[in-house]
């Protein structure tokens, strides 16, 4: 009978996720892993097979991740343009100091230039937008947007948002969450009920 198993695959990927943001993809190894995690490397070994395999695990499940973040104050009586700018915000938790983001945006060369990487970035984008045009969606129903071409105006937060995690990381002049928050009110602004 196999030997239960002392750590879940959720908690090894969660590991690896905290050695990207600090060693970045190509620093990062099983053994490296498997010490974060508190586990043996063989175990990562007989879970995971290769680093190539590992990695393919940690966005395996990206685009349900992205939908379930983008759904964090949904329902909880906050209006959906609020629920927008702070789930995005929260999304962007992982990457909210520079070194992690940049470790993090190496991820993003692996996932351009791989095309089992790229089939899973390509998931995400498009949860994310699903996700965020179903807010706007919601925004205009209940009066706090005018109404707008909701797929472009989607496709605009998106970029705003991917544009400015990469501005803050180079300007650096203040901390991410409002560095965002004010850029998505830029960009929001005038489609608001009432706006300019």
């Amino acid at each position: 009978m196999p030997r239960p198993r002392t750590i879940s695959d959720e908690e090894i990927l969660a590991a690896v996720s905290r050695v990207v943001g600090r060693v970045g993809p190509a620093r990062l190894t099983l053994a490296t892993v498997a010490e974060e995690a508190g586990i043996a490397p063989a175990t990562l070994v007989q879970r995971f097979g290769s680093k190539r395999a590992l990695m393919l695990s940690l966005h395996q499940d990206d685009a349900g991740l992205v939908r379930e973040r983008l759904r964090e104050t949904r329902d909880e009586g906050v209006s959906a343009l609020d629920s927008l700018v702070t789930n995005l915000v929260g999304l962007s938790a992982p990457v909210a100091d520079p070194v992690a983001f940049s470790n993090h945006l190496a991820v993003l060369h692996q996932d351009l230039s791989d095309p089992e990487f790229h089939a899973q970035a390509r998931r995400h984008a498009r949860a994310m937008l699903e996700e965020i045009q179903a807010l706007l969606g919601r925004a205009v129903d209940a009066g706090e947007l005018r109404p707008v071409d909701l797929t472009q105006l989607a496709r605009s937060v998106q970029t705003t948002y991917n544009g400015a995690l990469i501005t803050w990381a180079i300007h650096r002049e203040e901390p991410l969450e409002s560095w965002l928050r004010r850029e998505l009110g830029a960009l929001l602004a005038p489609w608001r009920a009432g706006g300019a």
